[in-house]
């Protein structure tokens, strides 16, 4: 099961098994899309240390306290060695090694490194190309520098390791990667401690080459006042959330653990913050993610949402790139920078292959306006939102039936199969579990729509002076709303389906699918309060959250991707939605399971998913066993919940209307 220790500070991260050690296959210290270390292991030579506890003082910051074995009748440890562990631009690390014996001793901390330069796709289980890759390894005065200059793309990959006091063992080449130890000599009187520092840097992003620090300790206050003036400027910049007095306790620390995995995940880009999705996977921007993330947090700053936008609309497509799925006008799904994107082994350069981003960037843009009432950010990003709903008329619909539709054979070239936020090549299927053929339109994609227009509309009107085209786009909307209705309402369910096949018939498996649309305001009035019966029902309202699919289908499986597992941003969409049509009493109920599932972890963190198992089966929130934590749209869903349910206010000076009823 993957259940991750990771130190993060934007796309660079130590990723290790809870205990702080490297033990796993995906264990490693990442920059960007590449796994710079892949062997990164402390001990004292003859004895292993172990792990008493592990703790994160601050996001980029980790404590690890270990110990020697117990030894003895009475179990006594020799050594205690507390390893104070900062990400910043690279990995820098403060090693206190105190004596506990009565008398003197002699010891030898001993450091093991090694790379193959991994593409993060690779650790993944991606299978690259033939290539044989030539890692180049040097070593002297306590330092290894480990190299990977492909001549047949112009990047190249480094990583320095620089340890005070070390001496270096001979190095050592093998297929495909290198391996060093340096070691450390230690004299410690009784009770005597000694410090010993490293630091870790990596080639730049762009390839640039590294700059191994001289002085690790040095390297390590810097790191240090690094990501404490990071967090005090995050702290300074977002809203403090007063919640309501009568709310459950718990839920302030919850807020807080979100407020922290944010910063762990912000990027700083060119254009401003963005969040990149997750770690260790997905630690860089994506579309739909990002997006999400970003108007989850809009209670804590408008800054996330006003970089993802222009960061996207930096991006967006320009020209038909069947390989990336790229179309004129739309927002992109991921964009990594590893060496197989770089080589075209992969579309993600970016990849454009998503349905629903394109719309959601409209909805962010309007958003973020009707927070902020910034007009000329509006009228920065025009063009963009323009160029945007062209795309969704004329390429998101590709058979001119009024839907947003994807194609659901074009896996194999390295895209996606489903190109909605249920992305799992089973993401979407029929209530028995066979998959739907042909193009499908997804349900929430068509509401994702509707917002979009209709919201553009209103920019149209009030910011750019267009009426006539705000009349446009509102009858549009209104005539996707009455079709969406009409083709996907399941009158013997009493909800709508989750997606329609190629053929325009129903695909009838009970999903949050719909639960989205509540959000997007596409659901008729009369139809909203059995919609939302429907998603707190017994086999879909697990108690912590709403499953992606209803228990009662033979597809449903607990242990799922998205087959039946609970989402913590797929439930707070909901809640939103709920919360838009006026069921606060339910809005509060399913917002509390999801703070409630925070809680009983351990941790007041929400992970990627968790299992769908009924609350009071199991008691706690199941782990799903291979979820990204943290994870953007998850740490925010906290802060979307308790918007919803009105139980959160933010700083004097930021314009605080109620965008649940913008309209």
């Amino acid at each position: 099961m993957m259940r991750d220790s990771a130190v993060v500070n934007g796309s660079t991260s130590l990723v290790t098994d809870p205990d702080g050690r490297g033990s796993r296959e995906h264990d490693g210290f990442y920059r960007g899309d590449t796994r710079h270390l892949d062997r990164y292991r402390l001990d004292v030579v003859g004895e292993p240390l172990e792990s008493l506890s592990v703790v994160h003082p601050r996001p980029g910051e980790r404590v690890l306290h270990c110990c020697s074995p117990l030894v003895g009748v009475d179990g006594a440890r020799r050594l205690g060695v507390t390893r104070r562990q900062l990400v910043a631009d690279g990995l820098y690390e403060r090693v206190r090694v105190t004596n506990f014996e009565a008398e003197p001793t002699t010891e030898t901390l001993e450091l093991e490194l090694g790379t193959r330069f991994d593409d993060l796709f690779e650790v993944r289980g991606y299978h690259r190309s033939g290539r044989a890759r030539d890692v180049a390894v040097e070593s002297g005065d306590g330092r290894v520098a480990f190299g990977y200059d492909p001549d047949d793309v112009e990047r190249r990959w480094e990583t320095a390791v620089t340890v005070a006091g070390g001496e270096t063992a001979s190095p050592s080449r093998g297929e495909g990667r290198a391996d060093a130890t340096v070691r450390v000599p230690l004299r410690l009187d009784p009770g005597e401690s000694a410090d010993v520092s490293i630091a870790v840097d990596p080639g730049g992003p762009a390839g640039g080459p590294s700059e191994p620090s001289d002085d690790p300790a040095a390297a390590y206050e810097a790191a240090r006042e690094s990501v404490r003036e990071r967090e005090r400027r995050w702290n300074e910049s977002t809203a403090d959330p007063d919640l309501d007095a009568d709310l459950p306790r718990g839920w302030s620390d919850v807020l807080e653990e979100s407020r922290r995995n944010l910063l762990e995940l912000l990027l700083e880009t060119e254009h401003g913050p963005v969040f990149a999705a997750g770690v260790p996977w997905f630690a860089a921007p994506f579309g739909r993610d990002s997006l999400i993330a970003a108007y989850q947090a809009l209670p804590l700053s408008p800054e996330p949402a006003k970089g993802t936008c222009r960061f996207l609309a930096a991006r967006q497509a320009d020209e038909i790139d069947g390989f990336r799925a790229a179309e004129p006008g739309k927002i992109f799904h991921e964009l990594r920078g590893g060496e197989l994107a770089i080589r075209g082994e992969v579309p993600h350069s970016p990849y454009y292959g998503t349905i629903d981003a394109t719309a959601l960037f409209v909805v962010l843009v309007h958003e973020t306006w009707a927070r902020t009432g910034d007009d000329a950010f509006v009228e920065e990003l025009w063009g963009h939102v323009e160029r945007a709903l062209s795309w969704l008329d004329e390429y998101g619909d590709r058979d001119g039936d009024g839907f947003l539709e994807y194609p659901t054979d074009e896996g194999d070239d390295g895209g996606l199969t489903h190109r909605a936020w249920k992305d799992s090549d089973d993401g979407v299927v029929h209530p028995d579990g066979t998959h739907p053929e042909g193009p499908l339109a997804v349900a929430e994609a068509q509401g994702y729509c509707y917002d979009a227009k209709r919201r553009a509309a209103q920019l149209t009107r009030d910011v750019v002076g267009d009426c006539d085209l705000a009349d446009r786009l509102e009858s549009e909307a209104a005539d996707l709303s009455r079709a969406f209705d009409d083709a996907f309402w399941l009158p013997e369910e009493g909800f709508y389906a989750i997606a329609l096949d190629g053929n325009g018939d129903p695909v009838a498996t009970v999903s949050t699918n719909p639960g989205h649309c509540l959000w997007s305001g596409i659901v008729p009035e009369e139809r909203a309060d059995g919609v939302v019966d429907r998603l707190v029902a017994d086999d879909m309202f697990s108690g912590w959250g709403i499953r992606t699919v209803s228990s009662a289908h033979r597809a449903y499986n607990p242990q799922s991707y998205h087959r039946g597992s609970v989402w913590p941003h797929d439930t707070s969409i909901v809640v939103l939605g709920m919360a838009r049509y006026g069921r606060s009493d339910t809005a509060e109920r399913v917002a509390g399971g999801v703070l409630d599932a925070a809680v009983a972890r351990g941790n007041d963190r929400l992970p990627e998913l968790f299992a769908g198992f009924d609350r009071d089966e199991t008691g706690v929130p199941v782990p799903y066993g291979d979820a990204c934590e943290p994870q953007a749209w998850a740490a925010a869903a906290p802060l979307a919940c308790l918007w919803a349910v009105d139980s959160i206010r933010v700083e004097p000076g930021v314009d605080a209307r109620d965008a649940l009823d913008w309209r």
